[in-house]
């Protein structure tokens, strides 16, 4: 028997929020700490992060796919014994006679901060966007904050294993060659640009303990790991000996395929306002824009939460555009409304609110809360196109957009800007009183922008590049003021990257486009830059198959609107007898 082991530094690419679920008269979610107020990464989480992954990859490593990819098989009180579950253990363990469920091979150990780098936490302010008026949903009641660490910061990674097979080293190697790509997320808020990890400095080690002097020496010692022997290149030797297998089965129809990475530029065009509570309060400014770390005036950062929130805002509004095309009068309109307000919630069942949300509607006509998942025969059909695309507390969003950090063009340092606001009576035409603040706003800065989606197919591609067109036309608008001219951006030297794992993974009309093939991690990539004429057409078949997407689409029977906040209120658009006019 030796003692193996794999250590390497998580390195934040975003900040992170790893939360208790506890709050404070500070904020609304604090982080984890240890008794000493350190903050940690728990091994629980990195064990569930890699076992997720892993879980979806396995069967196309040719192996069993494990019962936690079907929900109704997971109910059932039986162990699984496929490859994932023999390595982390079971997931239904049970120590009845004859059971054959088994313990982890792994220990996965609490991630502690790297000394070398600082941790010093901050408060970040969030708030919901209404789907009717563009500005922050005050009436849902969706403003809340979070405790965070910021970007940059890096954690010890540790995992030892037990009695491990040359499958089971295969295995976790393919999970860990994805973390060393940069496609590894830990903790909360995710797909709203948290907690993006890089995995770095990848070591294999050994201590052989084939006689009794090694193995005194090897328990006398409390950290055996830094004296075992490293074996060099057990990463890539690991990986070039994976074999991938084709999707062909039901039963694999959620394990991972591919994804979808946009990388570009959001410069902005003007001045760009944002607030955040913490740097107000340094600065004295009514409102100042979020930063990287505390009082760090030279990193600007537009949050991963607030774009998401504009890009989604701007997609339904596309969606709700090609339905209302498409429908012959007001009620076929709300019979395929593709988008629902997820800040609309409502608890009496006898009424529906305009654009009233999926989980709203699911919990008055289902069950509460997520055991609808295995009640209802396809749940995720059950939710409109947004929620589908985009995740509802029902159903994890695939979609993730980072955090934008600034990004020095023409010139070094970020450029503020100090202006004053004042609003008018509307009688007397002067200054009203205590109507007077101020702000310091961005001028023109220009943030990396990244969004990545997990598993696509061509209706969501071809939906997010309709958003992606006009955030290239400089459509879209982030932060506050948008009425004033403010936070309009334009995205610029961007790529798309597709990374499948088998040429059947490719979606429609990649294969055929003459385009440079590389590899990342155990996925196949091609990547299409902003001057490549030839990707038009390409996105524009994808862009039809949305357009047929939200024609077939229909709300079930329980689920159908009756009132909608924009047809309801704008008399011009349907006539009285609820026709198109």
């Amino acid at each position: 028997m030796d003692y193996k082991v794999i250590t390497g530094t998580l390195v934040a690419n975003t900040a992170i929020h790893i939360g208790t679920g506890d709050s404070n008269e500070l904020t609304d979610a604090l982080i984890r700490r240890d008794k000493d107020g350190r903050p940690f990464i728990p091994g629980t989480a990195i064990a569930g992060s890699i076992r997720a992954l892993l879980t979806r990859l396995a069967p196309r490593l040719g192996k069993s796919p494990c019962i936690a990819l079907n929900a109704t098989e997971v109910k059932q009180d039986k162990p699984c014994n496929c490859a994932v579950c023999n390595l982390f253990g079971d997931i239904n363990p049970t120590d009845e006679n004859g059971s054959t469920a088994e313990a982890s091979r792994l220990l996965i150990f609490n991630a502690y901060q790297d000394e070398t780098t600082t941790c010093r936490s901050i408060i970040r302010d969030g708030v919901g966007i209404d789907r009717a008026t563009g500005a922050a949903a005050r009436a849902s009641g969706v403003k809340f904050d979070m405790e965070i660490i910021p970007a940059g910061v890096a954690f010890k990674l540790r995992i030892e294993l037990r009695d491990v097979s040359d499958s089971d080293e295969q295995l976790l190697a393919a999970g860990l060659s994805e973390w060393e790509e940069g496609r590894l997320r830990l903790g909360g808020r995710v797909s709203r640009g948290l907690g993006s990890f890089v995995l770095k400095d990848i070591q294999y080690k050994i201590i052989k303990l084939d006689d009794a002097a090694q193995l005194l020496a090897f328990l006398q010692d409390d950290m055996p790991w830094k004296k075992a022997q490293t074996e060099e290149g057990w990463l890539k030797k690991q990986i070039k000996d994976i074999k991938l297998m084709p999707t062909s089965s039901s039963k694999t129809k959620h394990s991972s395929r591919g994804w979808f990475l946009l990388e570009g530029t959001l410069q902005a065009e003007g001045p760009i306002l944002t607030n955040d509570t913490l740097s107000s309060g340094i600065s004295g400014f009514d409102h100042a824009p979020v930063l990287l770390q505390l009082n760090d005036w030279q990193n600007p950062v537009l949050t991963g939460a607030g774009l998401r929130g504009v890009i989604r805002s701007h997609a339904e509004k596309i969606a709700r555009t090609l339905a209302t095309i498409h429908a012959k009068d007001k009620n076929d309109f709300l019979n395929r409304c593709p988008a629902c307000d997820p800040n609309v919630r409502d608890f009496n069942k006898n009424r529906k609110l305009p654009l009233e949300s999926c989980d709203s509607l699911l919990g008055k006509y289902y069950i509460q809360g997520n055991d609808n998942l295995y009640k209802c025969e396809d749940t995720v059909n059950s939710l409109c196109l947004s929620c589908q695309l985009f995740g509802s507390t029902r159903l994890g969003s695939r979609l993730i957009v980072e955090d934008a950090h600034y990004k020095p063009l023409s010139q070094s340092n970020p450029t503020y800007k100090m202006l004053d606001f004042l609003a008018i009576d509307r009688f007397t035409g002067g200054g009203v009183d205590g109507a007077k603040f101020d702000a310091l706003a961005l001028w023109k800065p220009a943030f990396d922008f990244r969004m990545y989606l997990d598993n696509p197919v061509p209706w969501e591609l071809g939906w997010l590049w309709l958003v992606i067109r006009d955030m290239i036309e400089g459509w879209l608008t982030v932060g506050f003021g948008s009425a004033k001219g403010f936070g309009r951006v334009r995205l610029i030297n961007w790529k798309v990257t597709f990374g499948y794992l088998h040429q059947s993974d490719a979606p429609p009309g990649l294969e055929e486009m003459n385009l440079q093939t590389e590899k990342s991690g155990i996925y196949t990539t091609k990547t299409i830059e902003a001057d490549n004429q030839d990707c038009f057409n390409i996105f524009q078949v994808w862009g039809c198959s949305f357009n047929k997407k939200v024609l077939e689409f229909q709300r079930p029977e329980p689920l159908k609107l009756t009132t909608d906040n924009y047809f309801d209120e704008i008399k011009t658009i349907y006539n009285d007898k609820g026709d198109a006019s």
